[in-house]
């Protein structure tokens, strides 16, 4: 069973790199990633995964619309994009990385202040995909 595991710091939170691109652009048998990847805040409250606005221009990706993004302590309106998400977990055996390939998620843009250490929020639509386990000693695991 494929597995991302590694450790985390509980303040900060759990950061793991994503690789992301147009929709169609990445299949289970894409060898060689030339993709761009960006760092992930694993975030279990959150119901999709979001990108921040300088990712997405990164990435190439166009919005397709707008969708409502709820927080604590509002809603509003941001770009919606259809796009194709990676998450290596390791060498294959013949060469190559393994992981999980998700295609044509709808995945919501969020407000990322300057210094922010994160590009990506993974919601909890891409971690009902697999098994994700957080343990007290500051472990964590993502199998698939």
């Amino acid at each position: 069973m494929p597995c991302l595991s590694g450790r985390f710091d509980p303040i900060q939170g759990i950061f793991i790199n994503i690789a992301v691109a147009k929709s169609g652009k990445i299949t289970p048998a894409t060898k060689d990633l030339k993709i761009p990847t960006f760092v992930a805040l694993v975030d279990t409250g959150a119901s999709k995964t979001c990108i921040s606005k300088q990712a997405a221009q990164t990435a190439g990706l166009i919005a397709i619309g707008k969708s409502p993004m709820v927080s604590a302590t509002h809603t509003v309106d941001m770009d919606n994009y259809l796009a194709d998400l990676f998450l290596p977990f390791g060498a294959a055996p013949l060469g190559g990385t393994t992981g999980l390939v998700i295609n044509s998620i709808s995945i919501l843009e969020f407000n990322c202040e300057t210094n922010c250490p994160f590009q990506i929020l993974l919601g909890r639509d891409v971690l009902t995909k697999g098994i994700f386990t957080i343990s007290f000693d500051g472990h964590f695991s993502f199998a698939i």
